[in-house]
């Protein structure tokens, strides 16, 4: 049945069809489609459904609620139903005992993006279940409030790879906050057994000029191990290279330099420029 066609009521239904025989793809299509096209009547029967016995119809209630009132060109955040949605999820989270339902209602905080969340999330970021902390995780990030930075800190060395991941990830890239512990924080990561959060740690090291940034920087530039985000290590060569204007750095800024003169189509970012500048007049004239 062509989305369009699907009424809110039929949208439910068909979602917890989906979520009875593991169509995961299929659920969030359709609570994709209810967040822009389910209006007030989803804040209702999302409502009704927030307090049902069943753990299922408890997390459709809360997916619906984390991104109702979305359209293109604007957020949830900025639609008319944050207000209800909020304020569902708060009362949901106070005692909810689900683990799959939290990780909804930790995320929906991080969609919604509210103040008052952060003390639910905070309270959660011990949680026994990896997915909950995790939550907490994309609940926190793109919060200057220096209690959610603190639990990102602490997230940052959690048990859990994709936790220290995306704990490093808030602190590294989404925050300009720059202080010691979170600073610390990052070096703490430097040696990390998962490359993705070696690789945030060494960026946002290097993004604030941190020479601790270095050795492991020179050393993904030597081996180019494989990561979920490969630029990452292009873009920690340039901030460091522009704070320290370190020799050691130097060649392969000639590097990239060389790869972009070779590709005229490409566009050259503009990090790029700023560290060739430190490093003189003769680099620059290679470029026109």
């Amino acid at each position: 049945m062509p989305m369009p066609e699907v009424s809110v009521i039929e949208a439910f239904d068909e979602a917890l069809q989906a979520a009875a025989v593991g169509d995961e793809d299929r659920r969030w299509e359709l609570i994709s489609h209810l967040h822009v096209h389910g209006g007030q009547t989803a804040l209702e029967i999302a409502a009704r459904l927030s307090g049902h016995r069943d753990a299922a119809r408890r997390q459709l209630a809360a997916d619906v609620l984390s991104q109702l009132g979305a359209a293109p060109g604007q957020a949830a955040a900025d639609g008319p139903f944050r207000e209800g949605s909020l304020a569902l999820l708060l009362t949901m989270v106070r005692d909810e005992p689900d683990p799959d339902v939290l990780y909804s209602i930790t995320t929906g905080f991080g969609h919604i993006g509210d103040e008052r969340s952060l003390a639910p999330l905070i309270r959660l970021h011990a949680h026994p279940d990896a997915e909950v902390r995790f939550g907490v995780v994309f609940g926190l990030l793109r919060r200057p409030n220096t209690a959610a930075l603190d639990t990102l800190i602490t997230l940052s060395a959690d048990e859990d790879a994709k936790v220290r991941d995306w704990a490093t990830f808030g602190l590294a890239r989404q925050t300009d906050e720059d202080f010691p512990r979170l600073r610390d924080a990052l070096a703490d990561r430097l040696n990390d057994d998962d490359i993705d959060a070696r690789s945030e740690a060494v960026h946002g090291l290097a993004a604030r000029g941190d020479e601790r940034a270095m050795q492991p920087l020179l050393e993904f530039l030597e081996s180019s191990p494989e990561s979920s985000d490969p630029g990452l290590v292009s873009e920690a060569l340039y901030a460091l290279a522009a704070a320290t204007t370190a020799p050691r750095l130097r060649p392969y800024l000639l590097a990239e330099r060389d790869r972009f003169l070779e590709d005229p189509i490409e566009e050259w970012p503009d990090n790029l420029r700023a560290a060739l500048t430190k490093y003189g007049e003769p680099l620059l004239r290679q470029l026109s």
